[in-house]
């Protein structure tokens, strides 16, 4: 099939096709047509010293892996899709850069590599960290255990068989050393260095890979643990250890814990990672110094950076999604966009207020606690490759095991037996038969085997039947996550567009806004590939914390400056170890607060240099703060700063959001053809329009029931539902949900 779209001064072209000598059935690359050189392109910011400057994304998901390659001077852009590889996903990623280079861009042209990873998220969620051990204060040795005292939550309230994740580390791997610092940093107990040797020795007799080393209040003085560390350098030199001083280092010793523990359980594995892509890299001829990896923040980390710092990982993949969102929803007027960015094993959603994601510094993952600032996401098992199966009830379910990439679902012709999401909708006209990226065809006779094996006739039930009961539960689920996402804000779903992306989001995102009542859904120009142009619309990041609980009224504006100082002394210095002395820094200064007996506390801008006048306006701003974030505030209450925080943003070459041509408002130019789609509403089949998105232009304008095709993503409009394009491209629907009077 052939695929061709230009940007508006006709600059950049893409179009699909085979390479010369590609036989039937090789995958097709996506490659895009360069027409000659604009001086100046605006769809880059800022700049590389290089005559040929390309910034490449790459984002690895569970079924594919995506690039997004940009080339600063032309603005030329090149794409590709290529199967990703569980067993080692950096193959996957120099697969898909090679479909680039064959197309005419030198390994020494690229200026930027920036890659989002699951490879944290997945050692985590599947289990396969390294086996570690653990070194705590003498007497502590329970803190981990009882967890913070947490309780399932949600839907693990009512499920029969819920079980409490694992720890990480067992007690058998504790080990408890003498020292002691009381809550003001003095030493009560001197570090016992043979408490530390002894453990050492256990925890190499035992073949423990890494160690988690928290002791009380180290947060305040870290020397005790780093003398730790320096014995097991000593003792034990090819152990990783991650210390709770350098991860986290704030009050809260089990939040602190546990965030350690989880950095040391996947560290290695990350360490290898990195190590082994940025060895490909090299090898390929990548010579860049500019090698970035996105972190949970939304920010970009230097990769050898990202190796030391695993637990800024975790949510590397789905942050990236949720940088477009923020932009393109200002560029369409919608300030509140809620993101539903749905892949082959997972959905992430994401709530954006007035432009800005939010952030929290505690979220849970795979049932482990985690303070590390990260983006407000929520990730629930339902992706196309999620599996549908009968459980022990009898019921039908739907997740949270997928299918993956290999075998993927049934449909795919690669072996894979079970029904799936994937399965549901081509059985009911969502999807189309036709080759999709990285050559995949999709086999409506091995999907309908499958639902009929393993769901419709244990059921009782026709095919159709299945696959409608399979969709229904699916949505369901992802509408009931949307709504909680919202409430957790306190915001009104009527107030919000919902931005689908993913390879599967668009196709089940008027469904599930109609549910949830959300008025619009904005499907991007890109909507596969949207969290490989993530990766391009950021910056560095850095964030650099340090606790000091002092009353507001009380702290010396001198110590406050002290503490940021120094803050921003060793921000500088990483900034210059990385390279990017030169490039423009922006520092932020931030004070997490609370009132008195609160448990836990609001980030609060606080301006350089700070002086005792400033005091006023900002436990102001802290009220206000206050709340909008709960209803009330305390004016009255006395409040008190916890942590210090300060934020360094680095600029680097940024992509933004070419123009789309515009048409003559018919979409016939698309039209492809028809066929029968299940209609939720209606509880039918319909006839539905099935347009390429590749030949839609600017105001363009279409009425469901129909589907919009593109070689990454398939767009669904339901009956009653209408869609135009705006002036960049996106698909704005209106789902048929009254906005909020």
């Amino acid at each position: 099939m052939g695929r061709r779209a230009d940007n508006l001064n006709g600059a950049v072209r893409w179009a699909q096709f085979a390479r010369p000598g590609q036989v039937a059935g090789e995958p097709a690359n996506v490659l895009p047509v360069l027409d000659k050189p604009r001086p100046q392109a605006p769809d880059v910011k800022s700049g590389w010293d290089a005559m040929s400057a390309w910034m490449i994304g790459v984002d690895t998901g569970g079924t594919f892996t995506d690039l997004v390659a940009v080339e600063e001077t032309s603005g030329a852009m090149r794409f590709a899709k290529v199967a990703s590889v569980p067993a080692d996903p950096s193959q996957a990623v120099m697969n898909a850069l090679e479909e680039i280079f064959a197309a005419g861009v030198a390994p020494a042209d690229v200026a930027a590599f920036v890659h989002g990873t699951t490879i944290a998220t997945n050692a985590l969620l599947e289990g396969k960290g390294a086996k570690t051990g653990l070194l705590i204060t003498r007497g502590f040795r329970a803190v981990y255990e009882t967890r913070g005292w947490s309780q399932p939550q949600g839907s693990d309230l009512i499920d029969p068989f819920y079980r409490k994740p694992p720890l990480l580390i067992p007690q058998r791997l504790t080990e408890e050393v003498t020292g002691r610092l009381d809550f003001q940093g003095r030493v009560l107990a001197p570090l016992d260095e043979n408490d530390v040797r002894a453990a050492a020795r256990k925890f190499l007799a035992a073949g423990v890979e890494s160690v988690a080393v928290c002791f009380l209040f180290s947060f305040i003085d870290p020397a005790h643990e780093r003398r730790a560390a320096e014995i097991f350098s000593e003792m034990a030199p090819a152990m990783s250890v991650s210390l709770s001083s350098t991860v986290l280092p704030v009050v809260r010793e089990y939040n602190r814990l546990s965030t350690t523990a989880v950095d040391a359980y996947v560290g290695p594995r990350v360490k290898a990672y990195l190590g082994r892509l940025a060895e490909k890299l090299g090898a390929r001829g990548v010579t860049s110094r500019r090698l970035f990896v996105m972190q949970s923040n939304g920010g970009l980390l230097p990769i050898e950076t990202g190796a030391r710092a695993a637990n800024q990982l975790l949510l590397s993949g789905p942050a990236a999604g949720l940088v477009p969102p923020a932009e393109l929803g200002r560029l369409s007027g919608a300030g509140h966009v809620v993101t539903f960015d749905m892949g082959g094993t997972s959905t992430d959603i994401g709530v954006i207020i007035e432009g800005r994601v939010g952030e929290t510094s505690a979220g849970v993952l795979a049932g482990q606690d985690i303070g590390t600032p990260m983006l407000r996401v929520r990730t629930l098992g339902a992706g196309g490759g999620t599996i549908a199966h009968i459980g022990k009830d009898g019921l039908l379910k739907v997740g949270p095991e997928s299918a993956g990439a290999v075998p993927g679902p049934a449909c795919y012709g690669r072996g894979g037996e079970t029904p799936t999401v994937t399965d549901a909708n081509l059985v009911l006209g969502a999807l189309g038969a036709a080759r999709l990226a990285g050559g995949l065809s999709l086999d409506v006779a091995r999907a309908r085997a499958a639902i009929e094996a393993k769901i419709a006739a244990p059921l009782g039930l026709s095919v159709e039947e299945a696959a409608v009961g399979v969709l229904r539960i699916v949505n369901n689920a992802m509408a009931v996550d949307l709504r909680l996402a919202l409430r957790e804000q306190g915001q009104d779903p009527r107030r919000f567009a919902l931005m689908a992306f993913g390879g599967a989001g668009p196709a089940h995102a008027t469904e599930i806004a109609r549910m949830a009542r959300i008025p619009r859904v904005l499907v991007p120009l890109r909507p596969g590939l949207n969290c490989a142009m993530g990766l391009l619309q950021t910056k560095v990041r850095h964030s650099y914390l340090r606790s000091l609980l002092r009353k507001l009224a009380d702290i010396a504006s001198d110590d406050v400056n002290a503490i940021f100082n120094a803050l921003e002394a060793q921000a500088r210095a990483d900034i210059a170890a990385e390279g990017l002395e030169k490039e423009p820094v922006v520092l932020r200064r931030l004070v997490e607060m609370r009132y008195l007996q609160q448990g836990y506390q609001l980030a609060v801008p606080c301006e350089a240099p700070f002086n005792d006048a400033q005091k006023p306006e900002l436990r102001r701003a802290f009220d206000a703060i206050h709340r909008a974030t709960y209803g009330q505030a305390a004016q009255d209450e006395p409040v008190e700063i916890v942590t210090f925080r300060l934020v360094a943003e680095i600029d680097v070459p940024q992509l933004s959001l070419p123009a789309m041509p515009t048409g003559d408002g018919s979409p016939d130019r698309a039209l492809k053809g028809r066929r029968p789609l299940y209609d939720t509403g209606r509880k039918a089949f319909v006839e539905a329009k099935i347009f390429d998105r590749e030949g839609l232009r600017a105001r363009d304008a279409i009425a469901g029931p129909a589907v919009v095709e593109q070689f990454d993503a398939t767009t669904i409009v339901l009956c009653g539902q209408t869609l135009e394009v705006d002036g960049f491209g996106t698909l704005v629907i209106a789902t048929g949900a009254s906005d909020a009077s």
